[in-house]
């Protein structure tokens, strides 16, 4: 329950009468002797985590293998700033930076590869005024920077320095804040700058302390900023001083700097007492007791006017229940609670591990589905940030645990429960590209619980990696399976008449392409309304296209997109099917309507660029004036520093092709820069299908870019709808 804010400004009471002490200066641990990081590659990052949160050890080894894992974090982070999830990527460098304890902080970690994570989470942090975290990131930066770098981070330091002293107004109480801010977040950072931070929150909390006995004896109200600012150096001055300490794993400095400030007189004894007490004990529980103390002391009041520093907050949750951890790794709790912490810190991938780990045969159903939820929660965090790499590699993780995990669940329905899992997984990974480890979830799922999705997304992976006789397989499965979707079987059977085109069975594949046609059909005349309708209408339009129906391709996705309305998810979905199957037929006019119908109803600007691409190629295509929507839509996506908006650069004129592929840094965007690159030559007249087999033969399942290209390529043949056959 949250403390009244009279507490703090109100009701302090005569003990504020104490005089203060000096802030005293830590005697942290010795700085660990300079070694290089021990390789560690995306594949072993998880395991070699596990080993750095097990183990605190001061030795040399251990120092090789967390610089190392540091350093391989700060290239994850590079990934999600080259990404555009900022907010992901800044949290994924704190927790490379909180992976350090004092002493353990090493220059080597940033270099020409790593320096990238560090200039976007100052980027980021600049643009929040967050002067203490930007100059720590800034210093380090210098130490690998070329020359011309150098002038200009000195210049950037200096510009930091001005602003700070320039808002540096108010009354005392108030510059006392902001000088807290700036060292504070300076020492959360780097361990050098503790004494100075301990010296200004003292001095902060003196001035609440001061503020408030000024209102009980004269009555008079401060202002309102004074009162904010007293507020919350008497709430959360003491627990800032303790959370700083704890960052550092350093309790006794903790408690020194608390009995030799200010602090003392502010802080709760309860809380103080379970910091004594980790002192005293020194074991898990007490560490564990202090975790939950620290949420008390705060109420949990995080951020905010009067809150205490989120980063710090989580910095040092995180540093006690490492502790714990290291005293009893097989506690559910601290392990499911420190998984929840590393995967807001960007470094999900070594949760189910943890989770593994803690959780035992002899484990509760409750420990159970919560370790379920946890692991399903990190590949979100990641997949959700468009970090398909990062969820891969908790995914790959996870196999022990969730295996485990469908037995010991056995009497709650845990096989289907683990099989949907795996279904969204796969969904996840492919993504990405990742078809082994997506054919092998799909596998243990329909393993466990079969049904007709799961058998389409399994044949496309066969289709698409040429497994042609297994593909056909899952295909049987389908149309066999008893209540299987509609749309799924006339998917299943265009994807037969795909398979069949392919290998030269004209008459089979022509029975397919009708098969599906009818099943389509009859879907569109049952569902009557909203997304089972659009689904359906969708499918008719693959359909369409495949018999090449220009017209009737482009009415098909039309009433699809109108009956998607209101679903911004599915309708972006469906604009990009419509979109791309406009733009394999050659038809301009169905691609400019998909885009219209995305922009009207609201689509994510990512799906709008994709269709604005793809109307500025079939403008070239055909010799056509640009489309005053598209060109808007590029020019307002081309100055965002991600993937869509290079892309946006890119079709605007404003990147050149060989710039577009060297900024590509996944197989999905070296995929899209060879597709666009080689549809943009093909307009000119330029050959390209030997660039259009590469982006066909790619990996990326369910890739807009590869479908296109597949068709473009596909072998043409003349195929009439049946004249039997009514389109609703």
């Amino acid at each position: 329950m949250a403390r009244p804010l009279a507490r703090f400004v109100l009701v302090l009471g005569l003990a504020l009468a104490a005089p203060a002490c000096a802030a005293g200066s830590a005697n942290g641990p010795a700085q660990m002797p300079f070694v290089q990081p021990a390789p560690v590659s995306d594949e072993a990052f998880a395991g070699s985590l596990l080993k750095i949160l097990g183990d605190g050890s001061r030795s040399e080894e251990r120092q090789k293998l967390l610089l190392g894992v540091v350093r391989r974090q700060l290239l994850h982070a590079k990934a999600r700033f080259s990404r555009g999830a900022e907010d992901r990527a800044t949290q994924s460098v704190f927790g490379a930076m909180f992976l350090m304890r004092a002493g353990e902080h090493s220059p080597v970690v940033v270099d020409a590869e790593t320096s990238g994570a560090i200039d976007g989470a100052i980027t980021r942090l600049s643009a929040r005024g967050d002067i203490g975290r930007a100059k720590v990131l800034y210093t380090l930066r210098t130490k690998h920077a070329t020359p011309a770098e150098r002038k200009e981070i000195e210049a950037h330091l200096a510009a930091l320095e001005q602003f700070k002293n320039e808002t540096l107004t108010g009354k005392p109480i108030e510059r006392a804040g902001d000088a807290e801010r700036t060292s504070l977040g300076m020492a959360l950072l780097a361990p050098e700058h503790i004494d100075a931070a301990v010296r200004d929150i003292d001095a902060w909390i003196a001035l609440g302390i001061q503020g408030n006995v000024n209102y009980q004896e004269t009555g008079k109200r401060p202002s309102p900023e004074e009162a904010i600012e007293i507020a919350r150096s008497l709430g959360s001055g003491a627990a800032t001083i303790v959370a700083l300490m704890l960052r550092y794993g350093d309790v006794q400095g903790a408690i020194d700097h608390v009995l030799s400030t200010n602090a003392r007189r502010v802080t709760d004894p309860a809380f103080f007492a379970s910091v004594k007490a980790v002192e005293q004990r020194d074991d898990a529980s007490s560490w564990r007791d202090l975790y939950d103390a620290l949420a008390t002391e705060t109420s949990d009041r995080v951020g905010g006017e009067i809150g205490i520093d989120p980063e710090l907050y989580a910095a040092a949750r995180f540093a006690s229940l490492v502790e714990a951890y290291r005293r009893d790794p097989k506690h559910a709790r601290t392990a499911l609670e420190l998984s929840r912490e590393l995967t807001d810190l960007g470094m999900a991938e070594v949760a189910p591990l943890l989770v593994d780990g803690a959780i035992s045969d002899e484990a509760s159903t409750q420990d159970v589905v919560q370790g379920v939820r946890i692991v399903a929660r990190a590949i979100i965090a990641d997949s959700s940030a468009g970090d398909v790499a990062g969820a891969s590699r908790t995914i790959a993780a996870s196999t022990r645990f969730l295996d485990r995990a469908k037995t010991l669940l056995s009497h709650r329905g845990g096989a289907s429960a683990i099989a949907e899992l795996r279904y969204s997984m796969a969904s996840i990974v492919l993504q990405g590209g990742y078809v082994e480890q997506a054919e092998s979830l799909l596998t243990a799922a329909l393993d466990a619980s079969p049904k007709a999705s799961g058998y389409l997304v399994r044949a496309q992976i066969y289709r698409q990696t040429n497994a042609f006789d297994l593909a056909l397989a899952d295909i049987a499965s389908i149309i066999s399976t008893k209540g299987a979707d509609p749309v799924d079987v006339a998917d299943a059977r265009l994807l037969e008449f795909d398979i069949r085109r392919e290998q030269g069975q004209a008459d089979a594949a022509k029975k397919a392409l009708a098969s599906a046609l009818s099943t389509s059909t009859a879907a569109v005349e049952q569902r009557k309304s909203g997304g089972p309708r659009a689904r359906a209408l969708a499918a008719l339009g693959r359909v369409l296209q495949a018999y090449g129906d220009r017209d009737g391709a482009r009415k098909a996705f039309e009433r699809a997109l109108e009956a998607a309305a209101g679903d911004r998810e599915l309708l972006g979905s469906l604009m990009l099917q419509a979109a791309s199957s406009s733009l394999a037929l050659g038809d301009r006019t169905g691609v400019k309507m998909a885009l219209q119908k995305g922009v009207d109803a609201g689509a994510r600007q990512e799906d709008l660029v994709y269709g604005a691409i793809w109307v500025t190629l079939a403008d070239k295509q055909t010799g056509a004036s640009p489309d005053e929507a598209a060109f808007e839509i590029l020019e307002g996506a081309a100055k965002q520093p991600t993937w869509v908006g290079r892309l946006a650069a890119w079709a605007r004129g404003k990147l050149s092709d060989e710039a577009l592929a060297l900024k590509a840094s996944n197989e999905e965007s070296r995929v899209e820069a060879t597709f666009y690159v080689a549809m943009a030559k093909r307009a000119r007249g330029t050959p390209s299908e030997d660039a259009l087999r590469l982006v066909a033969s790619s990996p990326l399942v369910h890739s807009p870019e590869v479908k296109i290209a597949r068709e473009l390529l596909a072998p043409r043949s003349a195929l009439e709808i049946p004249k039997d056959v009514k389109i609703p």
